[in-house]
Parts: C-alpha cells; structure tokens; sequence
C-alpha cells in the first residue's frame, strides 16, 4: 500500500518535534537526579517553584504557537517581510511578558511560596533557586519563541539538534555547579538554577545563529520596528490562546489538589501514571506541531484543499501511536509498576488507569491536534472555550463529584479525564463540519 505523501510530510515534522521534547523533559530529569544528591529539602524547593515555573512556560507555550500560526502563514505566502516581522513581534511580546513574570518572582519571592504553603525552613532553601529560575525566564521566553520559528517552516531538525547540544551542556553544567569540581566547592541548588538558565541560553543563542543562515526568517536591524496593526493582532490572537493554557493549569492544580486528599497510594498511582502517560501525551504534541505548521503553510499557500488532508493524517498518525504506546504501558503496569514502587495497592491502582487512559488516547489525539489545526485556522478562541468547558465542568466537577465526594476514588478521577477528552473531541468534530475553519488573522 502506497503512503499518502501527505502523511510522509506530517511524519518528517512530527517526528523530530517528538525528539526535542523529550530532550527537554530529560532536562528536568537530569536536574531531579542531581538535586536528588542535597536531600530531600532540596527536591520539595525545587517542587515548589516548579509551580510557578510550569505556569510561565504554558504562557510561553502559547505564545509561541501564536508566533508559528503567524509565522507560517507568511512563509507559505512566501512573504519574507512578514515572516520576519512575525518573528520580531513574537520575540517582543515573549520577552516583554518574560520580564514581567521574572520581575514579579523576584520581588514577590516570599510572598509566592508563602502562597503555596512553604514554611520557614522549605523558604530558605528555596529563595535563592526560585529567584534564579523564575527571575531569568525571559531567556526560557526567547528559547521557546526561536524554536517556534523553526517549526513554522517546517524545519524541526535544528530545533533538536541544539536541544541534543543543549542537554549534553546542561547534565556537565549541572554537575560542576552543584557539587563543584577542584577548589571550587559547587553552588548547590543555586547551581543547579544556573546550569538550567545557562543550558538556556545557549539553546537560544545557537538558534539564532542559525536562525540567520536562513533568509526567510533571519533577522536584520531593518525589521525591529512596531507595526501596530500586527501586534494587535498578535496580541488579540495570544490572549486567548493564553487562558486556554492558563485554565488548562489551574484546573489541574484543583483537582490535584484533591488526590492528594484521597491518600499517599491514589496520589502515588497518579503520580507514576502521570509520569507514564507522559511518552504518549509527547507523541501527540509532535502531530500537534506538524498540523499547525502544515496547516498554516498551505493557507499561506492557497493551497485549501490541503488542510483536510494534513490534519486527517496528523491525527491518524497521532491516535494509533499514542494507543500503541498507552497499550505496551497498561500490559506491561504490573512489571514497570515495580520500577517506581513495591506497594501491591499503588500498582494495582496503575494498572487500571492506564488501562483506562488507552480508551481515552483517540479522543486525546483529537484534542491535541484539532487544537493547533483550529488556531492554524486563525481562530484561538474556539479552543479556550472548549478547554475551560471540558477541565472545569467535565474534569475537575467530575473528579469533586464522582472521585472525592461519592468516593469511587483514583478510577473516577481518569474516567472523568476520558470523558473531558472525549467532549472536547465531539466539539471539534462540530466545529470542523458547522463552522468556517479559516479566519483572516489581519
């Protein structure tokens, strides 16, 4: 059977874009391994700066997809002026946003972990970790910015590339600067802050030099001027492509909160799970990308009998690896279950959600992907809409009701995420067949 050249296309995108971001999540990996070493004080201040720190990074996150729908719309219209103004004003806004929140986490530091229940000595260990990593994120802004411009031509090589660089930096950074090497005794956590802002920066520094080898989106002194028009329209666009990550954020923050209240095995479970579930939920957002990018391309292009075909194949590819990969881990639960812990209960309650999440992966490829094909579209709305209908009303009420309330517990709580994938699925499909897909974005 001959393969669609549509399909191969979305492939060749998506699958570098699966590679960077795991080379990302190693970043955190190697950072807990290391911090692991100075106790378990160390590990709970890292904890809770990654609150806040994961918070920016899906402001960020956003955008960045605002940069790329943008992005590569001007680049399959092959107008080169716009696609380096995009880039200009995408960076801007990221940096002026990253130095609002790093402003914030300096000042603000005792107030915000206060906010999330540090006492005195959790403080003191922190203070200087959380200043670092929160008030350095307008670097993280500018990474995650010239990455997207990257991806919004379709080149996700060099994004992985550098993150390969960038992770072979980090883990030498991480070590000397933690536990130090010769007369220099090593920072500590601080160090481990520095070595992750550092790794950074190089990251961003080595995609805009290679940034500027590329002529449609190489950035000469010419273009850092504002064009009211477009960043108005960038802004109106990012707003709500903002809250749906922000909602999507604080709805897990509720109803994580109540896991933890259902007992240490239920939180376990969700926390091996999560963790787990990971591998999968990576995949789709490496179709998610191709079908923004593609999507975005073929509108610049003209080219519209194409966007069904790109995002048809960006879910296809999506669903059956996410379900193969959700079905390796839920059979083989009882022996990868052991790697994290010995508790029969905690394995037994793995087994089951993942189980259940296998059903929910379809739907969950739906989302990701119809996420990014809509906002290709021109419409960051729509998504946001969906996403507060589904966590807040399906997901979060559905886990107070069902998991801690009538007391059916951790099960309840992965039947409730099924059933919000699921909705936000069947809304797609409605907004796919009733509503106009494409939108001028000005």
């Amino acid at each position: 059977m001959q393969v669609s050249s549509k399909a191969k296309r979305v492939f060749h995108i998506a699958l570098p874009a699966i590679g960077e971001s795991y080379l990302q999540s190693l970043l955190g990996v190697v950072d807990s391994i290391f911090i692991a070493q100075l106790g378990l004080l160390a590990i709970n201040a890292v904890g809770v700066t990654n609150i806040y720190s994961m918070t920016y990074v899906g402001v960020f996150t956003a955008l960045s997809a605002t940069l790329s729908v943008f992005l590569s719309r001007a680049f399959g219209a092959k107008d080169i002026g716009r696609s380096k103004s995009v880039i200009f004003h995408g960076q801007l806004i990221s940096v002026i946003i990253g130095v609002l929140f790093g402003a914030v986490s300096v000042i603000f530091a005792e107030p915000l972990l206060d906010l999330v229940g540090a006492n005195t000595e959790l403080k003191s260990e922190a203070i200087d970790y959380f200043k670092v990593i929160l008030g350095l994120t307008p670097f993280v802004a500018l990474f995650t910015a010239q990455s997207a411009s990257f991806r919004a031509i379709g080149d996700t090589k060099t994004p992985l590339r550098v993150g390969l660089e960038m992770n072979i930096i980090h883990v030498i950074l991480d070590y000397v600067l933690i536990f130090g090497i010769g007369s220099f005794n090593g920072m500590g956590l601080t160090g481990a802050a520095i070595a992750m802002i550092l790794a950074r920066v190089y990251g961003f520094l080595r995609l805009f030099l290679k940034a500027q080898r590329i002529s449609s989106i190489s950035l000469e002194l010419r273009v850092f001027k504002l064009n009211g028009k477009l960043a108005g329209s960038m802004a109106k666009f990012a707003i709500p492509a903002t809250l749906e990550r922000l909602s999507m954020r604080l709805g897990q923050v509720v109803y994580f909160g109540l896991i933890v209240r259902m007992g240490t095995e239920a939180y376990a479970a969700h926390n091996i799970a999560g963790t787990l579930t990971t591998f999968a939920y990576t995949i789709g957002g490496g179709f998610a990308i191709a079908a923004s990018t593609l999507i975005g391309q073929a509108i610049g292009e003209k080219n519209l009998e194409d966007i069904k075909e790109y995002r048809k194949w960006s879910y296809i590819q999506s669903a059956l690896s996410m379900t193969l990969v959700t079905f390796i881990l839920a059979f083989s639960s009882p022996w990868i279950g052991k790697l994290f812990t010995t508790d029969v209960t905690v394995i037994h309650l793995l087994t089951i959600v993942l189980f259940i999440d296998l059903i929910s992966q379809p739907f969950l490829a739906s989302v990701l992907v119809d996420t990014s094909a809509v906002q290709a579209g021109g419409n960051s709305t729509f998504p946001m809409i969906v996403t507060i209908i589904g966590i807040w009303i399906i997901r979060t009420l559905g886990v107070y009701i069902f998991a801690w309330k009538l007391g059916y517990g951790l099960p309840a709580v992965w039947i409730s995420i099924a059933a919000d994938n699921a909705l936000r699925a069947g809304l797609f499909i409605w907004y796919r067949r009733k509503r106009d897909v494409i939108k001028d974005l000005g």
